[in-house]
């Protein structure tokens, strides 16, 4: 047992390595890794108490058919298709094209409405149409982009605590709860602690974090 586990800690640790470096391209990494578990499980198997590998292909590659999963690809997908379309974009513009909004009342809406709107979508597509007109209000309020661009990255990330779509490890914390017997997480169970979360971190990102954040 001992050797099995420093194996997948090394492997943990290589992984880790690769990404941060990305030397090499993301998913190659990833397929090595699964690569590298596979080949291990059938190498060295690890037996529960009925004799069965535990680290066979079977329970190796049975995260792909986790229901969880699907639901976060199938997120990427609509998130993917809002930003080819520009769906959102006309609200996002709303802040820009307002000639009575102050730039810094805009900066504070863009923020809360990709928080909001990361509760019930993926971040990225929300950060890809949120970055450039952060930009153009950045200008305009003689803000640098190092002062706005982090505060939009985590804007997006407290918006998932909000609900049990809004982050992917929600989810799949979500599936893990059903695995071992007990009733699934709903919807909006946390929306109460994670809005006061969220609501506490806002204002730490517009208020405090641009003052952390070198001017170049």
């Amino acid at each position: 047992m001992n050797f099995h586990m420093w194996f997948v800690l090394f492997v943990t640790g290589a992984a880790v390595y690769f990404f941060a470096r990305e030397k090499y391209p993301l998913d190659v990494t990833s397929i090595g890794i699964l690569t590298a578990l596979l080949l291990f499980g059938q190498l060295f198997p690890l037996e529960d108490a009925n004799g069965r590998n535990q680290l066979d292909a079977y329970h190796l590659l049975s995260g792909f058919a986790n229901p969880a999963l699907v639901a976060v690809l199938a997120l990427l997908v609509m998130g993917q298709a809002m930003t080819r379309t520009d769906s959102l974009r006309p609200f996002i513009k709303f802040f820009v094209n307002n000639k009575y909004m102050p730039a810094w009342l805009s900066i504070a809406g863009i923020l809360l409405f990709v928080l909001i709107f990361s509760a019930f979508l993926n971040n990225t597509p929300l950060v890809i149409l949120a970055i450039p007109i952060m930009q153009a209000v950045g200008i305009s309020a003689g803000v640098s982009d190092s002062k706005t661009m982090m505060p939009l990255s985590y804007a997006a990330i407290l918006g998932g605590m909000l609900t049990l779509v809004g982050s992917s490890t929600n989810l799949l914390v979500s599936s893990s709860i059903v695995e071992l017997g007990y009733d699934a997480l709903g919807f909006f169970d946390f929306f109460v602690p994670g809005t006061i979360l969220a609501g506490a971190g806002l204002l730490y990102v517009f208020i405090i974090l641009p003052r952390l954040m070198p001017d170049r």
